[in-house]
């Protein structure tokens, strides 16, 4: 999507906005008006799917696991809890240009836990 990566305060960031935000929810914590921040916190839409086989030995069998397939995540660019309710926010360039990845996990996210994923356009938007 043609961001380029920035460092800032020892973090990369995916891109100037996603630092931008960062900067003013950093500040919101250090006011008081948002708690326990936390950076690309990874949610677990779908679990793995393993499968148990036998294992067959000289003198015994064994039961094993595989996994099958991987989990399905989501990586959301923010957490943080305001007024006592969570909130995810996604760091996004424009609404116009969403990956239909995302948008399929923003549905699955919804559905799992029960509420939305904050969708993030502009650095200073509210809090």
């Amino acid at each position: 999507y043609g961001n380029r990566k920035v460092e800032y305060d020892g973090i990369l960031f995916d891109s100037v906005k996603e630092k931008n935000r960062y900067v003013v929810l950093r500040q919101a914590e250090r006011d008081g008006l948002i708690a326990e921040l936390t950076l690309q916190p990874t949610f677990e839409l779908i679990p793995k799917i393993t499968e148990t086989y036998i294992k067959h030995l000289k003198t015994k069998d064994k039961i094993c696991e595989r996994t099958v397939q991987l989990p399905i995540t989501y990586k959301g660019d923010f957490r943080y809890i305001k007024d006592g309710v969570t909130v995810v926010e996604d760091v996004k360039a424009s609404a116009y240009v969403l990956d239909p990845k995302f948008l399929i996990k923003e549905k699955l996210f919804r559905w799992r836990f029960g509420f939305s994923i904050k969708r993030v356009y502009k650095a200073n938007e509210d809090i």
